[in-house]
């Protein structure tokens, strides 16, 4: 009977034009199993039709923000290293809401491929877990999606996150005012931001055999160029709560995204502030220096595109206890801004 049944599936229509149910099925008693030990009884809602969690009580907001990993994902795929990009998408938007001044409690995903592997792709669901712990929320579901001649090639992958956060604790920050310090928390390389260009200096828009090769035989400082170009996305949040509950009061966090050092720092700032940022302050990670020089790169463009081995940057008022984040250090400072002068001022050289 047994027989008979596997035969009758490996048959049916939808197999025929490309999508494995039975894969699908299951992918979702992988993904149930985790969950079951990562946050008990949160299992029953994957499957379902959506996830259900209560609103706290005299909640009278929430931020809600969405992101996705890009086009890291193709060489994430090409190189099966797929154990940090889940971590990614849970940075891109979970730190979004953050720093909007709310933490995250609950997150959903998206992740679509042309050919749905579970013992592969379930290395996507663990660092999605893993992601969420450092960002102090849990996954209340999602959906996993095979979609047969949607990309260009069936071993690509798409994931995209969906963060939700309700103010029964929100971060008050207190006023930005001129002399207050900044500091960053480091991105230990490029998240998930740059990658069209990255992959564009490197050589990476080829065949998946000669990426493959490429990623494999280069190396960056003693490494393959793969392992520098997938380091996962580090979430400070975690740590930054830590330093909240100690009595630290932050005056804002930006979230070092698309658009750099440079575009950044003024999505927080009043008009009559800028925030100098002194670029020797802190080294940046090889990938960087490589990326420039071998692409023969403008420091503005740098400084637009990439994080430059930051990942968020905080502004620490001085009317609560000392910051001291051991993952943090000191970079800049807030000061007057002088007529139309830019609102983020980089000095100095990097310390590469």
């Amino acid at each position: 009977m047994e027989e008979k049944m596997t035969q009758t599936r490996k048959l049916d229509a939808y197999s025929k034009a490309g999508v494995n149910i039975d894969a699908g099925m299951l992918f979702v008693e992988m993904i149930k199993d985790r969950f079951a030990k990562a946050w008990p009884g949160t299992e029953r809602n994957i499957g379902g039709f959506a996830g259900t969690v209560p609103v706290p009580k005299g909640v009278r907001s929430m931020v809600a923000s969405t992101d996705g990993v890009g086009t890291k994902l193709i060489l994430a795929a090409v190189m099966n290293m797929f154990d940090g990009v889940g971590r990614d998408a849970v940075a891109m938007s979970a730190v979004d809401s953050y720093v909007a001044g709310i933490k995250p409690s609950y997150l959903l995903d998206y992740f679509a491929t042309g050919l749905l592997d579970p013992e592969k792709h379930i290395a996507i669901i663990d660092s999605l877990i893993a992601g969420c712990k450092d960002a102090c929320c849990q996954i209340i579901g999602g959906e996993s999606a095979e979609m047969p001649g949607f990309f260009k090639r069936d071993w690509y992958v798409d994931l995209v996150t969906f963060a939700v956060g309700f103010d029964e604790n929100p971060i008050r920050y207190a006023p930005l005012k001129v002399g207050q310090k900044v500091y960053g928390l480091p991105s230990y390389g490029a998240a998930s931001n740059g990658f069209s260009l990255l992959r564009k200096v490197h050589g990476l828009n080829t065949s998946p055999s000669k990426m493959r090769r490429k990623l494999e035989s280069e190396s960056l400082m003693g490494y393959p160029l793969a392992e520098a170009l997938l380091k996962p996305t580090p979430i400070w949040i975690k740590a930054l709560e830590e330093e909240r509950a100690k009595g630290v009061k932050f005056s804002g966090h930006i979230h070092v995204t698309g658009g750099g050092l440079e575009d950044n720092p003024p999505r927080i700032l009043p008009s009559g502030l800028k925030m100098v940022i002194d670029r020797s302050s802190w080294e940046r990670p090889g990938i960087f220096y490589f990326t420039q020089e071998k692409g023969k790169i403008s420091q503005r463009d740098m400084d637009r595109t990439f994080n430059n081995g930051l990942m968020m940057l905080s502004v620490v008022s001085d009317d609560g206890v000392p910051f001291d984040c051991p993952h943090a250090f000191e970079i800049g400072v807030i000061e007057k801004r002088k007529g139309n002068e830019a609102q983020s001022e980089l000095v100095g050289k990097y310390s590469d």
